[in-house]
């Protein structure tokens, strides 16, 4: 997920208060990463036990509701991928 923010820090807050929600919606893993010039740009790496999981989480109340306490300032590009 690729997503610009108005202001990393309390976007960073609410991302680490929701993460027991990350992991109880089945995240195994989470990466977080901000653009090095610009810190409204930033990229979270989720993996899930499969796309369908995936699927459940990004369309969740839950991450909406995040989004929006986190400030996030337009819908998020999100694709799936898969490690090789």
């Amino acid at each position: 997920m690729h997503a610009n923010v108005k202001d990393f820090n309390e976007w960073h807050r609410v991302l680490k208060d929701f993460m027991p929600t990350v992991e109880k919606m089945g995240a195994t893993s989470t990466s977080v990463y901000r653009e090095i010039d610009n810190h409204h740009n930033v990229t979270v790496i989720h993996e899930f036990p499969s796309k369908e999981h995936a699927i459940k989480f990004v369309n969740s109340s839950e991450l909406e509701e995040a989004r929006k306490k986190a400030g996030v300032l337009v819908t998020p590009k999100i694709w799936y991928t898969e490690k090789l």
